[in-house]
């Protein structure tokens, strides 16, 4: 059984709104993102070498005013390998997806939008925000009010565009969304965890979906689930759904598309506001990052399960 560790890593002063964490991979380092109700983005990163940083505003430019969107519905985060940069994607309530870039949290690059949904945002089930590395592509998943998961697919050399990922689910009886690029197998899979406790992976294969998107039921838990996170341990292939359920008890469920090694109760812990969960490859851990209502940031991290 792996050694799990827990500790409080940052302290966020304004009301956390949400949060995504990913690792960047030409730095070996560590990052969390934190919306506040406010709208403003607070950056936290940290690696084997240096402690993790004061939460800091991101800015277009030292000493300017931060970052800050009004209306946040959802945000998700990721680094991509073909150009070096950190990606934070913000969905407001009125459709819009917002990309903002930078290899600096004090510098960062703004398109916004990049998109505007033809419908306003759905329930607030999170979002779904990957890298895809085998054709540069970015991912980002958002519910809207029309009950559609729409996926946005862009590069820095192709236009954004969106698509219709998934229709079966009726959204307000979801919980949240998650996502990952499995280059094992070449996949790009959504994970869609519905309130009652069923989990559902909805992949394709491709850049873009031209057909042949397949939905399977990953497992069920018995407890309401309230948020979910996901990523894939390139050290071993296993995918890993972490789930949340409603008494503060967190679970990782670790599979391949061989085998199941199932459940392992990470912590439980109140008042858990949101959740993001990555990989890193420096010390081959896996790490599942909780924002709680106090405003403390929590990181639990363990190796290989099983």
């Amino acid at each position: 059984m792996a050694n799990i560790q827990h500790h409080v890593i940052s302290h966020i002063s304004g009301s956390i709104y949400g949060i995504t964490g990913y690792y960047s991979d030409n730095d070996s380092t560590q990052h969390v993102v934190v919306a506040t109700t406010d709208g403003t983005l607070y950056e936290i990163h940290w690696n084997q070498h240096t402690a993790t940083t004061s939460p800091q505003p991101l800015r277009p430019s030292p000493g300017a005013a931060p970052v800050q969107f009004g209306g946040i519905a959802s945000l998700g985060g990721f680094y991509t390998s073909d150009d070096d940069f950190q990606h934070v994607i913000v969905a407001t309530e009125d459709g819009g997806l917002h990309e903002v870039y930078f290899t600096n949290p004090q510098q960062v690059h703004l398109r916004s939008p990049l998109l505007r949904l033809n419908t306003t945002a759905g329930p607030h089930i999170g979002m779904a925000a990957f890298y895809a590395s085998d054709d540069g592509l970015r991912h980002a998943t958002v519910g809207g009010a029309d009950s559609i998961l729409h996926e946005v697919v862009w590069s820095a050399s192709v236009t954004p565009s969106a698509q219709n990922l998934a229709t079966q689910f009726t959204l307000p009886d979801v919980a949240a969304i998650a996502g990952f690029f499995d280059l094992y197998v070449h996949s790009r899979d959504v994970i869609v965890a519905m309130q009652g406790g069923d989990v559902f992976d909805v992949h394709y294969s491709g850049g873009i979906v031209a057909g042949g998107i397949t939905t399977d039921r990953v497992t069920t838990f018995s407890p309401t689930l309230v948020n979910v996170a996901a990523f894939v341990s390139p050290d071993t292939h296993y995918r890993h759904v972490i789930v949340l359920e409603a008494s503060g008890q967190v679970y990782d469920y670790s599979y391949t598309s061989e085998q199941v090694f199932g459940q392992t109760a990470l912590i439980s812990l109140g008042n858990v506001i949101d959740m993001a969960a990555y990989y890193s490859a420096y010390d081959r851990m896996r790490h599942v990052i909780l924002a709680t209502g106090d405003g403390n940031i929590h990181e639990i991290y363990y190796g290989q399960l099983g």
